[in-house]
């Protein structure tokens, strides 16, 4: 017998069933499977609740509440589901409760036995994937989630564990994003793992350092296994993470403010402990309207942070400090420093290689992120695992690394010279940044070769989601860089956000709106394209006038652009291509010219925007007041 949950629109069903005693499960969209059926099961050291299993009861419920977040991507958050909690037993009469939840954008489900503490031997939840399955994005597991999402080919999966999220083309233009959420100290961080060659189920797995069983309270619970499902828009637009976590933990958050913050470790690792470039630094947040700058690691011993503060508030500037993550373990320690901290003027803290997720790390994080509650201190986690949607209970966690930033850029990995290029940062937005803020670190113009333009690297801003944005360039290169006006007035946190065009590893279109402002970041990847913009979600009866940065694709051949972007070659320039004994190369377009133009605009109107290979464009749209 299936029991069946529908999302509050109708078109997404849950069904859950008992084969030979194995709980099982499926999604579809519009009738059609989006994963194929899976297992669901926990092996406890006194009780295999796996097999074996007969129904019990089941009972029903919705739910239909809105919430809101002080630095998030959209300014209100509406949590609507059918929800249902089958309840099994075995044979002694041992239960587990499937805790399920169908959204319009994606199903969840979690696992809770009753009947005291115990430790966790295995947890036999899945992902299946559908035979429909035409393409799967994912990322090798390692510790500090700072890796490529690569293409996988099926045949290839039982090779390598993988990192949530994973995402997958279950249908033609349907997508599935498979990923945890409310993931806490009480039961610890989980990967995925398929068993053998030929299988499509991908297996829930603990973290490879957890050593010891997972040793969980009663009742035992696991983080919710949720899978999101629609168009990219969807994924991208979804809170169904932050709907799976509990309410906020931080009673006044007048003190939580995202915002755009200057940053020297990157360009100039050893100026952190030079208090004139410091300076210069904050000088230059403060010209910008930026409200942070974070002194990285290398403080310690060499600045006076208290004087620092006073210097920053001298020019409306805020400051982060950095530390490791190793000595902030101990609950007496981490208290103190963080009163201290936060006596000084401190607002925020950046807390540094995590690297597990393992249970005893995972109980870490929520020990700094009560304390730093306390303290009204503002969070960034580095070297970290995921987010998995626990802005919603800490929102004064304003980002997380678990990313392959800009820092690659330095070439300090032997595994990923040169660090992200335009596939990555066009593959993010629908893996890692959709499953929560990834302190990235974008903007580099001049310092080091990113192989993208520097529209590409302005459009970061927009496209990437991180509620503290730092800015990695140099002051003397963006002061006097054509992208510096944009730079000035974009936000890191905003009150809507849209996917207007997308494809992973190819190209994005992002528009984000702060109040009544919008602003738009398109990139591409490797190859030249023209974006077609529709300004639909524009006010009606309102005019606009927008400011685009765009690659200057005045100087190229019409070889390098997208067809239609530049006159086709005449009889004059094959000429003068025929006359050269080595033809010019292609894709040696200068990647720091910038074109900047003004035009208005209204609801409804169109335009076409010529992007170079690796190329993007940034958009800064206001109401004409």
């Amino acid at each position: 017998m299936d029991v069946r949950l529908s999302s509050p629109n109708g078109r997404l069903e849950l069904a859950l069933c008992l084969q030979d005693g194995v709980p099982m499960y499926k999604i579809c969209l519009d009738s059609r499977p989006v994963t194929a059926p899976a297992p669901l099961g926990l092996a406890l050291a006194d009780r295999d609740l796996t097999q074996g299993l007969h129904e019990k009861a089941c009972a029903r419920s919705s739910i239909d509440e809105s919430y809101t977040l002080p630095a998030f991507k959209k300014s209100l958050c509406r949590d609507h589901a059918n929800c249902l909690t089958w309840t099994l037993a075995d044979e002694n009469g041992s239960e587990l409760q499937i805790e399920a939840r169908a959204y319009d954008d994606g199903a969840a489900l979690r696992l809770i036995a009753p009947g005291g503490s115990c430790d966790v031997l295995d947890e036999t939840t899945a992902f299946g994937l559908p035979e429909t399955a035409l393409r799967l994005f994912a990322q090798k597991l390692i510790f500090s989630y700072e890796d490529h999402y690569n293409p996988v080919p099926f045949c290839e999966l039982h090779q390598n564990p993988y990192a949530f999220p994973v995402l997958v083309e279950a249908l033609p233009g349907v997508y599935t994003l498979y990923a945890e959420a409310a993931v806490f100290g009480d039961y610890g961080g989980s990967h995925l793992r398929v068993h053998r060659k030929g299988e499509r189920l991908l297996h829930v797995t603990k973290s490879p350092d957890k050593l010891s069983p997972i040793h969980a309270g009663d009742p035992v619970t696991t983080p919710w296994r949720a899978v999101l499902v629609g168009s990219l828009a969807d994924i991208v637009e979804s809170n169904l993470l932050e709907n799976l976590n509990p309410p906020s933990i931080v009673e006044d958050e007048s003190f939580i403010h995202g915002g755009v913050c200057a940053w020297n470790w990157m360009v100039e690792n050893r100026s952190t402990r030079d208090i004139d470039r410091i300076h210069q630094f904050v000088d230059y947040a403060s010209e910008m309207g930026w409200p942070y700058y974070l002194a990285d690691g290398g403080w310690p011993g060499y600045i006076d942070i208290p004087e620092l503060v006073r210097y920053c508030a001298q020019r409306n500037v805020k400051l982060w400090i950095w530390e490791h993550s190793a000595a902030m373990r101990d609950y007496d320690t981490a208290y103190e420093k963080m009163k201290l901290w936060s006596s000084w003027g401190v607002v925020g803290l950046k807390i540094d290689f995590f690297e597990s997720d393992s249970q005893e790390r995972m109980a870490q994080y929520d020990m700094l992120a009560r304390l730093a509650a306390q303290f009204r201190l503002m969070l960034n986690f580095h070297g970290a695992t995921k987010p998995a949607g626990e802005i919603r209970t800490w929102p004064h966690v304003l980002s997380r690394e678990a990313v392959m930033g800009g820092e690659y850029l330095q070439n300090f990995s032997t595994f990923l010279p040169g660090g992200p290029d335009a596939a990555h940062n066009c593959t993010l937005p629908f893996t890692r940044c959709a499953v929560g803020p990834a302190d990235y670190t974008p903007v580099i113009f001049k310092t080091y070769l990113t192989g993208t333009t520097d529209a590409h690297q302005t459009a970061l801003t927009v496209v990437g989601t991180s509620y503290i944005q730092h800015i990695s360039e140099k002051p003397e290169v963006v002061r006097e860089h054509p992208c510096r006006p944009f730079l000035m007035e974009v936000p890191a946190a905003f009150d809507e956000t849209r996917l207007l065009e997308g494809e992973p590893a190819s190209h994005v279109t992002m528009a984000r709106r702060k109040g009544r402002a919008w602003y738009v970041g398109g990139i591409c990847a490797r190859l030249p394209r023209t974006a077609q913009l529709r300004f639909d979600f524009l006010e009606e009866g309102v005019e606009y006038e927008a400011t685009l940065y765009r690659d200057d694709i005045s100087d190229e051949l019409p070889f390098d652009v997208s067809i239609g972007a530049l006159p086709g070659p005449d009889e004059e320039m094959c000429r003068w291509l025929m006359a050269h004994k080595q033809r010019p190369a292609q894709h040696q377009h200068d990647v720091h010219k910038v074109a900047a133009e003004k035009f208005r605009l209204r609801k409804g109107d169109t335009r076409e925007v010529a992007l170079s290979v690796n190329g993007g464009f940034a958009l800064s749209i206001h109401p004409v007041e």
